[in-house]
């Protein structure tokens, strides 16, 4: 009887393993991420709902550590009416992340979920197209800049990988990136000086993904 029960436990055993696939403790994992940045302090004075996404890539050292790198581009919509009765302003801004980051996983029974957290690290380049048309003189005056910025910055993540098949994860993440410093004044011309709004950048946003496992 006992070897009748040993035999049963045995066979359930290999059954729910079959059912489960097989999370590597190594492994390269490229993917592509739908995202949204929601700005504070004096960017989000001026901007909100920042749309976009990233390419990025994980790498696996062990089942507990991980390295990766992702770039991105995030559109962010005027929040302001900047014209005045005589002055008509351009306002466009999107943020090019190129990061570094480091992960920590945790291991937990269920192999196919692994959640984690992290911090990444790079550049930041924002890209602008600012410009000014003055209407109140009988000759109208206009002046336009394209600004390309770049700033280094830190940021936290966390988030749950799920195994969607043995090759296939869906990556949730959210996270917050901060710049403490963004050069924010600028020329039109030697006698017209400009200014972006916001000298530093705290953003709070998510990503949403699928990776493939090489």
């Amino acid at each position: 009887m006992k070897k009748i029960i040993y035999l049963f436990c045995l066979i359930c055993t290999i059954t729910l393993a079959k059912g489960q696939y097989y999370r590597p403790d190594r492994g390269f994992l490229p993917g592509i991420n739908a995202g949204y940045f929601y700005p504070t302090g004096d960017m989000g004075k001026i901007l909100k709902n920042g749309i976009g996404g990233n390419v990025s890539a994980k790498y696996l050292i062990n089942k507990m550590i991980g390295i990766g790198f992702e770039a991105g581009y995030y559109g962010f919509k005027t929040k302001v009416n900047l014209n005045k009765d005589d002055v008509s302003q351009k306002y466009k801004y999107h943020l090019i992340p190129v990061l570094l980051e480091a992960t920590f996983y945790v291991p937990t029974w269920n192999r196919t979920t692994l959640p984690y957290l992290g911090i990444q690290f790079g550049g930041y380049f924002s890209q602008l197209d600012v410009g000014r048309q003055y209407t109140g003189y009988s000759a109208s005056l206009s002046f336009s800049k394209h600004l390309f910025l770049f700033s280094p910055g830190v940021g936290l993540h966390g988030g749950l990988l799920f195994q969607l098949s043995d090759k296939v994860w869906m990556d949730l993440k959210v996270r917050a990136d901060y710049v403490p410093r963004i050069d924010d004044a600028y020329e039109y011309n030697e006698y017209t000086q400009g200014n972006i709004g916001f000298n530093k950048m705290l953003n709070i946003g998510g990503n949403i993904g699928l990776l493939y496992r090489f």
